[in-house]
């Protein structure tokens, strides 16, 4: 059975080169049949924090990546000293004096390689990898041994990750094949640049997957910009989870480094939060924005406020761009001419109880929407809110426009 993993370690904020990582490990193992591990690489104990511990496991709660087990390194710290002493014992080791203890390569070979299952054939000259350090001078061990353990006792047999770790690939592989460890399947992928075709920084909040979360943009959003970073999904545009598994191919991974573009992922934000019905798009309103609209009709200008945002963070903007004013009673500074206007308005509609009726009765007495708009925006909201001047008035209502209106007439 094909069993995949992912393992980070929780020493800093989840990134997104990570989580598309931790899908493609994921859709691979769920694509197959097989099982998917999360181990968390704990053994750093002056870098790893709770709180990052805790981010990994919500962010794999949002983006619904339900492993099969979740391990921790730590407890493995035992088992990994016990293969040093293995090594030393086969004299595979040695211990350097006042140093770490290091692997021997054995160089007799001109090249050592291994079959990548995207990258095709890896070969590197023997006399470029050097004896290795595979523990530090107090025993405790090192990536290249730790992780290479861990993966023989989760009995992992394919692991995707990024090509920065090619040369960690083969000595993972001498260790694994000197202790007769059941071969595993790599499988590396290109690493995300930015535009400029630099490695995005891991350490740089806009490669944080909190980040964007923070910032408004839906787990949809994410989810499927992050995984057409270098893989086409057979072209498919828009994918939930059960899509991406069922078109899910190592082979569409793409050999040249994906590029990190900010717009694309506006762009898919777009797309999804227009397909918010009116109750989801209640749920990203703060408190006191919810409570100021009550009385009011939301739902008919919910979509007009999604067809003109990039991320749910606008929302409450849009809607204290609408209420702000209004909300407060303010008035403006009129003219003649707007005043005149006003109680031509207050005049065709005073007799009118619902919304229904309001743009017809509006046009027959020669006052189109054109014609009024400026008028009406200044004195309901100041200009602030750019929706079109009929959903702001249908918004308020017919009771809240008349008594509006009021306030500008003797």
């Amino acid at each position: 059975m094909i069993k995949t993993r992912f393992a980070p370690s929780p020493t800093g904020n989840f990134h997104m080169g990570g989580l598309r990582t931790a899908i493609y490990n994921y859709l691979y193992a769920k694509k197959n049949n097989g099982s998917f591990v999360l181990r968390i690489e704990d053994t750093d104990l002056e870098r790893s924090k709770k709180i990052f511990e805790d981010e990994i496991l919500q962010i794999f709660k949002i983006f619904e990546l339900n492993y099969d087990e979740v391990n921790y390194q730590s407890k493995n710290i035992q088992k990994h000293q016990e293969f040093v002493k293995i090594l030393l014992d086969k004299n595979l080791a040695f211990k350097e004096k006042d140093g770490p203890y290091r692997f021997k390569v054995n160089r007799e070979k001109d090249y050592f390689e291994y079959e990548d299952l995207i990258l095709g054939s890896i070969k590197i000259p023997s006399e470029n990898i050097e004896d290795f350090s595979i523990a530090r001078s107090d025993k405790s061990p090192t990536f290249i041994l730790s992780n290479l353990v861990d993966d023989h006792l989760d009995q992992i047999t394919h692991v995707i990750r990024g090509n920065d770790h090619s040369i960690n690939t083969i000595k993972q592989k001498l260790i694994a094949d000197s202790l007769s460890f059941n071969p595993i399947k790599y499988a590396h992928i290109p690493l995300i640049h930015d535009l400029n075709g630099k490695k995005l920084s891991k350490r740089d909040d806009i490669t944080n997957v909190g980040f964007y979360l923070n910032e408004g943009f839906l787990k949809e959003s994410i989810f499927n910009f992050i995984i057409k970073l270098g893989n086409n999904f057979n072209d498919l545009e828009y994918l939930n989870i059960e899509d991406a598994i069922n078109n899910f191919e190592i082979s569409n991974i793409v050999l040249s480094p994906a590029k990190f573009n900010i717009q694309k992922l506006e762009f898919i934000n777009q797309y999804y939060l227009n397909q918010l019905s009116f109750q989801e798009f209640k749920l990203h309103i703060n408190s006191e924005n919810l409570k100021a609209t009550e009385n009011y009709n939301l739902d008919i200008i919910y979509k007009d406020i999604l067809s003109r945002i990039t991320t749910t963070k606008k929302i409450n903007e849009e809607i204290s761009c609408l209420i702000n004013f209004f909300h407060k009673k303010q008035t403006v500074d009129i003219d003649n001419n707007e005043k005149d206007l006003i109680q031509k308005i207050y005049k065709a509609i005073q007799d009118l109880h619902n919304e229904e009726d309001l743009l017809e009765a509006l046009e027959k007495n020669d006052l189109f929407l054109k014609k009024i708009g400026k008028t009406v925006r200044k004195i309901f909201v100041n200009f602030e809110s750019k929706l079109p001047i009929d959903k702001i008035i249908f918004f308020y209502g017919i009771s809240n426009f008349k008594e509006r209106l009021l306030l500008y007439l003797p």
